[in-house]
């Protein structure tokens, strides 16, 4: 068995973490929402480290945009913008849509892993590269 390129090792991993901050921040929010107010503290938190890991990951995709392919740029670019609208609401109290678009994003999210996992890199011919 061989390992995948680098490149598709760092994106799936970017992706895997995110995708895991995304999925904490839903049980802190249940938790929460479920009459545990000292989760509330956890999900504040978690909604800093999650926003930092999105862009990070935003950052990764975009240097390796050409081995990451154009649907999961966009989609880590989406979920960035996404996680960085969440804090906006959280921050602002926006209860009912903030919780809406947080089922969203965790769709985002898992959307962005999966196609990370599947994508392979473009053969030589197609990166321009002589295959000579």
């Amino acid at each position: 068995m061989t390992l995948p390129h680098p490149h598709l090792i760092a994106l799936r991993l970017a992706a895997t973490v995110l995708l895991s901050c995304v999925i904490g921040q839903a049980g802190w929010a249940a938790a929460w929402l479920g009459g545990e107010p000292r989760y509330a503290a956890f999900h504040q938190v978690g909604a800093w480290v999650t926003l930092a890991v999105a862009i990070a990951s935003a950052v990764l995709y975009v240097v390796l945009r050409r081995s990451a392919g154009a649907v999961n740029l966009g989609l880590a670019l989406g979920v960035s913008a996404v996680v960085a609208l969440q804090v906006a609401l959280g921050e602002l109290g926006v209860r009912g849509p903030h919780i809406f678009l947080g089922v969203l994003l965790a769709m985002l999210a898992t959307a962005l892993t999966s196609w990370t996992y599947r994508h392979q890199l473009p053969d030589a011919t197609d990166r321009g590269v002589d295959a000579r």
